[in-house]
């Protein structure tokens, strides 16, 4: 008798208002150069083809892993400018899947950035509850970053407030 093969995804979706145009949000969210400032746990973010992004482009991620650093490769799967930005990325242990969706609200942007991780393996599955964990803290510190990032340009820092 085989088992079932599929594999459990870790989802998660985090939304903030930021006072900035659609346009400054995406922009930021956009330049892969500046991720490691407001990516949590990401090192470095690298393109391997000069240029604006555009949808096809492979993407090399180094981040801080557990015990040491991970790499991994990816593309931009989706991308409409001031609108929406979609990644995947996929490593030795998992698979990871990142949207990030602007929307105009009054005075600024609403943010949303969701995240699916898919174990790969009996030994990350394993660590699955370990990475659900993480992947909160994670989203946690990442919309800090990129809110922190967003408001430092102008000196506007205030706290996180989520919707």
């Amino acid at each position: 008798m085989r088992k079932d093969s599929r594999l459990s995804a870790l989802y998660r979706r985090q939304s903030v208002f930021v006072p900035r145009e659609p346009g400054e949000v995406f922009a930021l969210v956009d330049d892969v150069s500046s991720m490691h400032r407001w990516l949590d746990r990401c090192i470095r973010v690298q393109k391997y083809h000069g240029g604006e992004n555009a949808v096809g482009d492979a993407l090399r991620c180094v981040y801080q892993g557990v015990t040491r650093h991970g790499v991994l490769t990816g593309a931009i799967v989706a991308r409409e400018p001031a609108r929406s930005l979609a990644c995947v990325y996929a490593g030795r242990f998992m698979r990871v899947a990142f949207d990030f969706s602007l929307s105009p609200r009054g005075e600024g942007t609403y943010l949303t950035h969701s995240v699916q991780v898919t174990p790969i393996g009996w030994l990350a599955r394993l660590w699955s509850p370990f990475i659900r964990r993480m992947l909160e803290r994670h989203m946690a510190g990442t919309m800090d970053g990129l809110r922190h990032c967003l408001l430092a340009a102008r000196g506007e820092e205030t706290a996180l407030s989520r919707r």
